[in-house]
Parts: structure tokens; sequence; C-alpha cells
């Protein structure tokens, strides 16, 4: 199960959280692995991914634009608004027939689109996440 984080534009995500003695000891047994735009850490669990999550929200807030969490069960990535109300607080139940779906791309410039399905991505995509979110996160 993978967790999936993308920095806002500008940001070497990875260096970043390399940088930082803090967030190296937060994620100091999880071996983060670069990507295009951030980085993507092997979690065994959506709940343990939310705790990593939990842990890094100062970096979330200030370095990332978008974290995701594998959901194998329906594959599929999920917000992390998602992935709380599903397996944390269980406010909503996960189903084939979820019905906020989107795409998050990202291009060889860095740039971050969250695109409806149906809409084309573009030429220069070097990364696609099949993300399923609340309806307030729709883009």
């Amino acid at each position: 199960m993978l967790l999936i984080c993308i920095g806002k534009p500008g940001v070497d995500l990875y260096r970043t959280l390399s940088d930082s003695e803090t967030s190296r000891h937060i994620l100091r047994f999880y071996h983060p692995k670069e990507r295009n735009a951030g980085i993507s850490v092997e979690v065994s669990t959506v709940s343990s991914g939310l705790a990593l999550l939990s842990e890094l929200r100062w970096y979330i807030m200030r370095y990332m634009q978008e974290t995701l969490i594998e959901d194998t069960e329906h594959g599929v990535f999920l917000t992390q608004k998602l992935a709380h109300a599903a397996y944390d607080s269980r406010s909503v139940t996960l189903s084939p027939a979820w019905e906020t779906r989107y795409r998050i791309c990202v291009t060889d410039t860095g740039e971050v689109l969250r695109l409806p399905e149906g809409v084309p991505e573009p030429d220069n995509t070097e990364d696609t996440y099949a993300v399923w979110g609340l309806p307030e996160e729709h883009p």
C-alpha cells in the first residue's frame, strides 16, 4: 500500500523532508522514495498511512499540495479526508459505486492537475492517480 505526497510547485519534497531532522526522525522506518513531484512511502494499512500523515501535518500544510493513500481493496487512491472519514471516523462507507471520482495528473514540469473523469490528460503527463474523494474535494 502506498502513501503518495505531492509537493507544492517549486518544492523538492524529498530534499525538504531529508534536510529536516524532525521529518527524518518521523520517516526513519519508512524509507521514502523520490517521485517526479514528491515522495512515495510504503505503509501496511490505510490507518498506518493516516497516522503517518498526522505526524507529518506541519509539513503537509507547508510543503505539500496533495496527499493520497492507496486503497488496495478498491484499486484507487483516497484523499486524506476521505480515508479519515472511511477508516478513522467511519462516517462513510466506500463502495464500487463511489461518486466523487477524478484523476490527479503530474506533468513533466511538476504541475499538478485535478481532472474530472472524461477530461483528457495533457500530453506531458508523467504520473496519473485515480482518486476518490469527498464531494467538496471534486475539481
